[in-house]
């Protein structure tokens, strides 16, 4: 419906033209009314938010001098502001509203995981760049050993070495692995 379209209509009985605004609009009234309020309200409220909206556009529209510019714009803005009024008020009356103290309180929470989260990455880098270092097969003998939990007989057995030589390098690899990581800057207590 454009504007001129709905000057014309004006000059007929109240009830038609607000009876064909009111089918040319309902569906968008609504959409914008459900998406305002799907948070917090029901049905029945949605509904009656769009009946609020209509009689605010019909009263805003009532005046010749109100109305002047574009009719979907005009809609749009009461329909969007009349639902968020309505969503303070169901919000407030279902105590959704969440205190100021509480969020920042969740705020430091996120901030010291996420600085947790970056220390401890930063501390596996390190520690898989020293472990490099040792050079193979040390560096796949650790690897083998604490990260995947493998046996020294197991070990042994991939490498074609015995337990004992296994055992032995699991012994010197965690010393020179020790001075690396204090080298680096790292407080390792092995």
């Amino acid at each position: 419906m454009t504007d001129s379209h709905l000057k014309e209509l004006m000059k007929k009985p109240k009830d038609v033209w607000q009876r064909a605004l009111y089918d040319e609009y309902c569906a968008y009234v609504y959409t914008i009314a459900a998406n305002k309020l799907k948070t917090c309200g029901t049905t029945e409220d949605i509904e009656e938010c769009v009946a609020d909206i209509f009689i605010d556009i019909f009263r805003s529209l009532q005046t010749e001098k109100a109305y002047s510019g574009d009719l979907k714009c005009i809609i749009s803005t009461i329909a969007k502001r009349s639902s968020i009024d309505l969503f303070r008020k169901l919000s407030l009356k279902n105590k959704r509203t969440i205190p100021i103290d509480e969020l920042v309180s969740n705020y430091a929470l996120y901030d010291e995981e996420l600085e947790s989260t970056s220390d401890s990455m930063e501390l596996k880098g390190i520690i898989i760049d020293c472990v490099n270092k040792l050079g193979n097969p040390d560096s796949s003998i650790i690897i083998d050993h604490y990260y995947y939990g493998r046996s020294s007989g197991e070990i042994a057995s991939d490498l074609k070495m015995s337990t004992n030589s296994v055992q032995k390098r699991i012994q010197r690899a965690r010393k020179k692995l020790k001075n690396l990581l204090f080298k680096a800057g790292v407080d390792a207590e092995w």
